[in-house]
């Protein structure tokens, strides 16, 4: 298939400009000079610019559970949700799926997740219209689960792999009653039972060092890039580092952003934190790290939309190109990740493609995987050229 993409908006090669996209066999060949093509679909103004790349999100989890004990089948669920990203614009998808530890989920928890996991690699590229890529999250004390990730790595199901410790006393939870405030509604356990899960995590903190360096250490051996949760003091960044990771995502604070940055980490944060303008657990606002320039890219976290709607919201209210600001969401998650083939509109990279009309509230119009409209809500590529 051959076609030309044409708007006097296109984000391509750090800039926003009239351009005509040249589209073959679903690989960009070229982006042009505006109408210098004799034939092209004509989006106008409305910007047209590379489909988005989600590192982390873990909206999968609502979909298949809605409310608590609602659950729904799970390969419908993962094509409800290929469908809303599809239309909030995301082409590339990294579903975080969380390894926890059996006290909290109980012990078919890890045979749940594995699941989930495998019908995402199953069912992506033959009912999917978007990648749908898997973010395998490890808690530091979910031991149970060690083998049945390393067996999912040999699988080759997993792309990326991070570790999350979620111990009350520090990271995201800095007291006991900020963790059982979270952890009691959502596990549905009593104040004695998450006494006794506290007890055990903290009593599992000194194993799970040489089972995350382990851990670690068989992701790299696969190739894999590796990321840490809710870093939280310069000690911690120190130590990931040592074990091969190369992003922290939400840091808590600036000073460790700045720090990991320092060390060659890259930083990222939730695009629904930009959006309200805090965060979601009452930590530091992602405004404030991008302020200071350590924040590198932006992720869905529990909300595709937002990664549309938060460049918006930087590029209005921080006064930042909004060019800059879309690449927290394309090309910076692309190029962190080794997905050198996505993330910008040039020549030789995959045709994920949307167009957004922003006059108003900005929304995604079209969405093309390869080439191919996987979302139209416009009806501008129906018909002639």
């Amino acid at each position: 298939m051959h076609f030309v993409l044409r708007s006097e908006r296109v984000l391509t090669d750090g800039d926003i400009r009239p351009a005509d996209i040249i589209v073959t066999h679903g690989m960009i060949e070229e982006v042009t000079e505006y109408k210098s093509q004799t034939i092209g679909y004509d989006v106008g103004s409305s910007l047209v610019m590379p489909g988005f790349v989600d590192l982390h999100s873990d909206a999968v989890e609502k979909e298949i559970e809605p409310r608590p004990g609602a659950h729904f089948p799970i390969n419908s669920a993962l094509v409800e949700l290929d469908k809303k990203l599809a239309m909030s614009g995301i082409t590339t998808m990294c579903h975080a799926v969380g390894f926890n530890d059996a006290a909290l989920t109980g012990y078919r928890a890890t045979e749940t997740a594995a699941q989930v996991i495998r019908m995402i690699h199953e069912t992506n590229g033959e009912q999917l219209s978007v990648d749908n890529l898997v973010h395998a999250r490890f808690e530091i004390t979910s031991f149970e689960s060690i083998e049945t990730i390393k067996k999912l790595i040999d699988e080759q199901c997993i792309h990326l792999l991070s570790i999350m410790d979620h111990t009350p006393g520090q990271g995201q939870f800095k007291s006991i009653e900020t963790w059982k405030k979270f952890h009691l509604p959502v596990y549905e356990i009593s104040e004695t039972d998450a006494d006794e899960i506290i007890r055990a995590k903290q009593r599992g903190k000194e194993r799970s060092f040489a089972v995350v360096q382990d851990l670690l250490n068989y992701g790299l051996d696969h190739k894999l890039i590796l990321l840490s949760h809710d870093d939280d003091t310069r000690q911690k960044i120190n130590f990931v580092k040592e074990l091969g990771v190369t992003i922290s995502e939400f840091p808590l604070d600036i000073d460790v952003a700045g720090y990991a940055k320092s060390n060659n980490i890259a930083t990222g944060m939730g695009a629904p934190n930009v959006v309200r303008g805090q965060s979601q657990s009452g930590n530091v606002s992602a405004r404030e790290l991008i302020q200071e320039n350590v924040c590198d890219f932006l992720c869905s976290d529990y909300h595709p939309s937002s990664m549309l709607q938060a460049p918006y919201v930087i590029h209005k209210e921080m006064n930042l190109p909004l060019n800059q600001c879309f690449d927290m969401v394309t090309s910076n998650p692309a190029q962190l990740t080794g997905m050198s083939d996505r993330g910008e509109l040039a020549a030789g990279r995959i045709a994920d493609i949307i167009v957004v009309e922003d006059q108003l509230v900005p929304k995604v119009i079209l969405t093309l995987k390869e080439g191919t409209a996987v979302y139209n809500g416009s009806g501008c590529l129906c018909g002639e050229q």
